[in-house]
């Protein structure tokens, strides 16, 4: 149940972009533990995307992760609140929003997140971007 198994394309701002996916309860355990790299697959990944069935207050901390992030709460397509993760740091950052984005601290805070298609790492990396919240 690796997080890296799958990209989702997501458009930050405006411009699209591929990130990894954190869709269930292991991938979310995981996260970007013991990486470090932002796109450990090399697949032009700037982050990863944590989906959750409903908003809610999610908590982060950053155990085990050896890479700074910036950790962006999403409910629906509108950033609610931010933080900065700093590497194995073991205190939580809490957020509400049903969706989480970790990137890069080097980006921008993003106002508008959208979600596109989900798409397994098989073979191919393409994606199509499609609409959504």
């Amino acid at each position: 149940m690796s997080p890296f198994s799958a990209t989702y394309s997501v458009q930050i701002d405006g411009s699209t972009t591929t990130v990894y996916v954190a869709d269930n309860l292991a991938k979310w355990a995981i996260g970007y533990m013991n990486v470090s790299s932002y796109d450990p697959r090399n697949v032009g990944a700037v982050g990863m995307l944590f989906v959750f069935p409903q908003n809610s207050t999610y908590c982060f901390w950053m155990k085990n992760t050896r890479i700074p992030l910036k950790i962006i709460w999403v409910s629906g397509q509108r950033v609610t609140y931010w933080a900065y993760g700093r590497p194995m740091d073991t205190r939580s950052v809490c957020g509400y929003g049903d969706k989480v984005l970790e990137l890069d601290p080097r980006f921008e805070v993003p106002k508008v997140v959208k979600v596109g298609e989900q798409r397994p790492l098989h073979g191919s990396v393409g994606f199509i971007f499609v609409t959504g919240n």
